[in-house]
């Protein structure tokens, strides 16, 4: 059976959180980890029938050599089934919710971070491309701080044909460009929407942006021309979802 891994402490306590009781999986966590998160972590896991087994950290090293296991990790089989595209764009059209595309966007703290916000923020799910795109990988995962866990995550083949279906199912599309001549402000009320974000480098593709109903520019004040990719995504999803809150 495949397994996937994963590692830190909120990550691990996210996903625990979300499993149904008696879900199975393992925990491992080092000998040497303390602290009063830890206890949580071990109390959701009980509850969960999750088998915990106490290790040392040459045993998590193997899994990601670097420290951000943060001396716990979280083995489960592995998700096999995803959200069918079509019923998940007509759940969300229905409830006029907004998804996230992220175009040839590769950076996995990005892509964690956009994540992160499109969870907390209230977005109904991210959709990533196949091609040219970074996977959910444990970085993007520890980047995201678990809310890999709560937000349906689609990979699409092409994020144009992606935006056309979306469109015929009702959806506008915003794309976020410093060319843009829309303000956040301005495309707060357009719903159900997908929001475009491009790469750090390059931007969306010409072709993804020409599905585009609106092309939104952050207003910079200062002498930094340009914003983080996932920062710029959090501004935008604030003004798209704050009329849910």
């Amino acid at each position: 059976m495949e397994t996937k891994e994963i590692i830190g402490r909120n990550p691990v306590l996210e996903y625990l959180r979300a499993l149904e009781e008696r879900h199975g999986g393992e925990l491992f966590i080092s000998r040497s980890a303390h602290g009063k998160i830890i206890d949580v972590i071990v109390r959701e896991a009980k509850q969960r029938n999750v088998k915990i087994s106490y290790c040392d950290k040459d045993v998590l090293a193997k899994v990601d050599s670097s420290s951000r296991h943060q001396g716990v990790m979280l083995r489960l089989a592995a998700r096999t089934r995803l959200p069918r595209e079509e019923d998940f764009l007509e759940e969300v059209a229905a409830a006029s919710g907004v998804i996230v595309a992220l175009d040839r966007l590769s950076d996995p703290h990005n892509v964690g971070s956009i994540i992160r916000s499109a969870e907390a923020l209230g977005a109904s799910g991210v959709a990533l491309s196949k091609a040219h795109s970074t996977e959910v990988t444990p970085v993007v995962v520890k980047a995201s701080a678990g809310a890999t866990a709560h937000l349906p995550i689609l990979t699409v083949s092409n994020v144009a044909q992606f935006l056309e279906r979306a469109k015929a199912r009702g959806f506008w599309i915003i794309g976020a460009s410093g060319e843009g001549q829309s303000s956040p402000e301005a495309i707060a009320d357009v719903r159900p929407a997908v929001l475009v974000i491009g790469s750090e480098g390059e931007g969306m593709r010409r072709l993804t942006e020409h599905k585009c109903d609106y092309m939104v520019r952050i207003p910079l004040r200062g002498n930094i021309e340009s914003l983080n990719a996932s920062v710029a995504a959090g501004i935008i999803l604030y003004e798209l979802l704050k009329q849910s809150r």
